[in-house]
């Protein structure tokens, strides 16, 4: 059910994971949702969106947070960490896009 780097590039259309780092944060976005959800119960297709976009969301936790800036002339780039948005909102915010029925994301452990 792991989604591969077509299924990335072509059916969830993403463009930010490159090929040689999508293994790894897929990996990680696949142990992510097995502690939050059964993908067993969710159908295929929304269980591989939802690992697609968690491991989005665990590169922007790994960069940092979300840009906030970018430069051209001498090159420059700013993540910033929001005090609203936890690297565990993030990630579960991705998971809820596509898989809100079928996991239990009320509950957060700290």
């Amino acid at each position: 059910m792991t989604p591969d780097y077509e299924f990335y590039t072509d059916v969830y259309f993403g463009n930010q994971i490159t090929k040689a780092d999508f293994p790894r944060l897929i990996a990680r976005a696949s142990a992510y949702l097995d502690g939050i959800c059964n993908l067993q119960s969710a159908p295929p297709e929304s269980a591989k969106m939802a690992l697609c976009a968690v491991a989005e969301a665990w590169q922007t936790n790994e960069q940092g947070g979300d840009v906030v800036s970018q430069s051209v002339g001498s090159w420059s780039k700013s993540y910033a960490q929001k005090k609203i948005k936890t690297d565990d909102v993030r990630l579960t915010d991705a998971a809820k896009l596509y898989l809100g029925q079928y996991c239990n994301l009320t509950v957060r452990w700290v």
